[in-house]
């Protein structure tokens, strides 16, 4: 069942509104008819099952049937600093929506293959930002998680909050497994370098920042599958997910 955020102003006496472009995709994309069945998440904090009963390209509505909390978010937050990688970032953000990341932190190091254009950084932003919303919402997540913009490694540090356990995804012989780095993880900073591997500059960042340095096993992943791996990892080791997701009302 497909899942929308809307926010306060969409729900009026039990009834839910989309508008703009999550109408359009309704009407025209999933070709939605009156008596179906969606689901649409307010402010982040409440799931409503809405009956629709006015399906048009500019302006869907519905009788909400059902309502509960929201569900879908980890409890440990997981903040991934992800090199962006030459190809499929798009894809890798979605990995990382799916997986769990609490945010995304673009980063741009030494070693990173593309250079992006100042003049057109605003609209890669926004491109990311989408694939972030659209990957939340099929994953049935309570919100998008942020996408910064792109960000050096000790500026994507810096940002980090002041709880966050710093653990970098590094092949270097002193690393030692994700999971034993993860007991009493209540927020990590997960750094994913890019394929030529962190610079010199860039551990030592990441050393001034009290972090550990992790593998994720004896086999090689590329950057761009390696962050939603090792989120996955975190998650498991939290008891994320031990739960199967919670099933729509009849």
């Amino acid at each position: 069942m497909r899942h929308f955020f809307v926010d306060a102003g969409s729900i009026d006496h039990g009834r839910a509104t989309l508008e703009g472009r999550d109408a359009e995709h309704l009407a025209r994309s999933l070709r939605a008819r009156p008596g179906e069945m969606i689901v649409v998440i307010e402010g982040g904090a409440v799931e409503h099952g809405v009956m629709l009963d006015d399906v048009s390209p500019t302006r869907v509505s519905g009788t909400i049937a059902w309502s509960r909390p929201v569900a879908g978010e980890p409890t440990l937050a997981v903040h991934v600093l992800q090199a962006i990688p030459a190809q499929e970032m798009d894809a890798t953000i979605e990995a990382l929506v799916v997986a769990g990341a609490a945010s995304i932190r673009p980063l741009l190091t030494a070693r990173t293959v593309p250079r992006l254009d100042p003049s057109r950084a605003a609209r890669r932003l926004e491109r990311w930002r989408t694939v972030a919303g659209e990957a939340a919402q099929l994953a049935g997540r309570a919100a998008p998680p942020h996408v910064h913009p792109a960000l050096s490694l000790p500026e994507a540090l810096a940002s980090l909050p002041a709880e966050a356990r710093v653990l970098a995804c590094v092949p270097s012989p002193d690393a030692i497994p994700i999971l034993a780095a993860a007991s009493s993880l209540a927020c990590a900073g997960l750094v994913i370098g890019p394929e030529g591997g962190l610079e010199r500059t860039d551990l030592s960042a990441i050393d001034d920042a009290g972090g550990v340095r992790v593998h994720l096993g004896p086999r090689t992943l590329p950057s761009r599958l390696a962050g939603a791996v090792a989120t996955a990892l975190l998650l498991a080791s939290a008891g994320d997910l031990d739960a199967a997701a919670e099933p729509v009302p009849a």
